[in-house]
Formats: structure tokens, C-alpha cells, sequence
């Protein structure tokens, strides 16, 4: 019942189609330049544009945000959260995707990230805490926590697999997928 996770889970689900696409094309059609990158691009970006839309219409969204370290000063984006929740979720899965492609190193920064986002969301899901700090309560978005747990886990799993000699590659399956989520 919680939009959060729902989207969450259909941006990291279509990042990850797009990036299994690719792969497939590319290991087993043995076409070595995959989907060209403007069909990337469009696929990213109507992922997104569907995500970005369904949390701004979703019922009791606020699109105030919390600025950090400066207390009582929420600017409300209105419309521009969508174009703007489009630019981060596009940019953040392609820079994740580059980093991957730096020998495999994508999956330590994004289990520091998963560990840190899940720690806001939690935070900013506590009333409680929330207004202790002076942060910006969003009902039900400690619930993310939970997702950047498993992301966490999911990653050390992955490094298990992936240490000398690596048994496993992350890809851009994975790479868009986690970049994305």
C-alpha cells in the first residue's frame, strides 16, 4: 500500500529491463555495441518521467523540500519536482553505470549510498525524529529503509561473489538497476 516502495521498485525494475536488454545483446546476440544509447536514453528517461509523474499525483505528496543544514527553509518545486526527479533518477543510474565500468566498482558507493538514503528515509518517517531535527516529515517513507536494507545486503552478497576471481558481473543490469533505485 505504500507508493514509495512501489515506484522504487518499478524505477530499479524498468533500469534494470533496459540494462538487461542491453547485456543480452551484447552477450548472447554478440552484437558488441548492445541498444544504442539514445534507445537507452528514451527508455531511462520514460521510466522516470512514469515515476516521477506517479509520485507527484500520488495522494498527500508534498513537493516541499528539506535543504540540509539550514533549518525551517522548505522551498515547495510545485511542477518543476518532475523534470527534476527525472534529471536525478537518470543521471544517478548512468553515473553508477560508469563507475561499474571502472573495474567493477559501483558496489561499494552505492551500498555507502543505500546505507545513508535509508537512514534519511527513516528519519524523515519518524515524526517523532523529524521534527527533533527540524526535517521535513513524510508519512511512510521510513519504509524505504527497509528496501535500502535489502540493497545493502544484496550487495555484500555481490562482493562475495565478485572477489578474485569474480564468478559474477554486476553489468548494466545491475548497474542501471541499483544506479536508478
Amino acid at each position: 500500500t505504500n507508493p514509495f516502495v512501489w515506484v522504487v521498485l518499478f524505477v530499479t525494475l524498468g533500469f534494470g529491463a533496459i540494462g538487461f536488454v542491453d547485456d543480452y545483446k551484447k552477450a548472447v546476440l554478440k552484437n558488441p555495441k548492445g541498444i544504442s544509447a539514445r534507445a537507452k536514453l528514451i527508455g531511462q528517461i520514460a521510466v522516470a518521467s512514469v515515476a516521477a509523474v506517479a509520485l507527484y499525483l500520488a495522494p498527500g505528496f508534498d513537493a516541499a523540500i528539506s535543504v540540509p543544514l539550514v533549518k525551517g527553509f522548505h522551498p515547495v518545486l510545485g511542477w518543476v519536482y518532475v523534470p527534476l526527479a527525472v534529471l536525478f533518477i537518470v543521471g544517478f543510474s548512468n553515473a553508477v553505470n560508469l563507475t561499474d565500468g571502472l573495474d567493477g566498482l559501483a558496489i561499494g558507493p552505492t551500498m555507502i549510498s543505500a546505507g545513508v538514503i535509508g537512514l534519511f528515509s527513516y528519519v524523515v518517517g519518524n515524526s517523532v525524529i523529524a521534527n527533533y531535527l527540524e526535517l521535513k516529515h513524510v508519512p511512510a517513507a521510513g519504509t524505504l529503509a527497509v528496501f535500502c536494507s535489502s540493497l545493502m545486503g544484496a550487495g555484500l552478497g555481490f562482493l562475495w561473489y565478485n572477489t578474485y576471481p569474480a564468478s559474477v558481473f554486476m553489468g548494466d543490469t545491475g548497474s542501471l538497476a541499483l544506479g536508478a533505485g
